[in-house]
């Protein structure tokens, strides 16, 4: 909407573009007018994107009887790219036209942060559990279509790395409510805003993480087999455990994760591993369990389709002591 917009603004002799932007993938055009000269590849083009991603401010330039603006978009907080419009003409464009196209990229702008508040839990900034239910489906989905253009920048860097199998877990911190009770709710948000950075840390740019409300969060992952889905989520459970909480001290987490298939909705998915956090809550904290490999066991038995899901609300600790 935004290109055609611009385009229509400028004239039918523009050439408009959005192109991305970042230090791993460089320069890549994500959107165009149709078919485009406007190319992260073509002069004048490298030097006017990169100088609009240092700018704050429009960059003009003219180049072989090409006339050509960029301007740096404000990008999704889901994203770890910059996003640039572009356009260019063998024409003049009009002074007054700029200010026309600065007010389109602001609306641009307002529009992302308004998305971004929807998809975004507000202390920790990984998706809200609003998010997950309305995509679970393309979460699962995204990683057979590597390179859409129709996906949202975030899921197809997820569907460009990842094409094995996906796994969910689901992640408690221990004792949680012992943590606010004995330092308080600002410790406990602190507590919480930690365990966001660290998630991130921990995991790739493609993986989805989530915060479903209180102490809980979830994250989904590709993995070729539960042996190296099982040793990332050991690798959070192990970064938590090491990590001084400020005033609070250690802060230990219990994980449990199951397979997730193309068939699955998610409350299958997330009672699965809940089933595996309960078992790991239940054997003392602190430790990793894998929904397949405790049913493989023996250690639990499947549960009956008509298994209802533990409130989102319960405290889990509270079950154990």
């Amino acid at each position: 909407m935004l290109v055609g917009a611009v385009a229509s603004l400028l004239g039918d002799r523009t050439q408009v573009g959005v192109f991305s932007c970042d230090a791993r993938r460089g320069l890549g055009l994500r959107v165009c007018n149709g078919t485009t000269t406007v190319r992260p590849d073509a002069s004048p083009w490298p030097e006017i994107l990169v100088d609009a991603v240092n700018n704050s401010g429009m960059v003009l330039r003219s180049d072989a009887g090409q006339h050509c603006g960029a301007l740096r978009l404000e990008s999704s907080e889901l994203c770890d790219e910059d996003l640039i419009l572009a356009f260019g003409s063998d024409i003049p464009v009009a002074n007054d036209r700029f200010a026309g196209v600065e007010m389109l990229a602001r609306i641009f702008g307002n529009q992302i942060r308004m998305l971004d508040y929807s998809e975004l839990d507000s202390l920790t900034r990984l998706l809200n559990r609003k998010t997950f239910d309305e995509t679970f489906d393309r979460l699962l989905t995204s990683a057979s279509a590597p390179g859409c253009e129709c996906l949202p920048c975030s899921e197809r860097r997820h569907g460009e790395e990842n094409d094995s199998p996906a796994w969910l877990c689901v992640v408690d911190i221990d004792h949680f409510k012992r943590i606010n009770d004995s330092f308080g709710h600002l410790f406990g948000d602190e507590v919480l805003l930690r365990m966001g950075e660290l998630m991130r840390r921990t995991f790739r740019d493609g993986d989805r993480l989530f915060r479903f409300g209180g102490e809980e969060f979830v994250v989904i992952l590709n993995a070729d087999n539960e042996q190296l889905a099982a040793a990332g989520f050991e690798r959070l459970r192990r970064t938590v455990e090491e990590h001084e909480f400020p005033q609070v001290g250690q802060v230990t987490c219990s994980i449990g994760f199951t397979a997730v298939s193309a068939f699955d909705v998610p409350t299958d998915a997330l009672g699965r591993a809940d089933e595996a956090l309960y078992y790991a809550k239940e054997h003392g904290r602190n430790r990793v369990c894998g929904y397949e490999s405790l049913l493989a066991e023996g250690a639990i038995v499947r549960a009956e389709p008509e298994t209802v899901r533990v409130a989102d609300d319960l405290d889990i600790d509270a079950l154990f002591g």
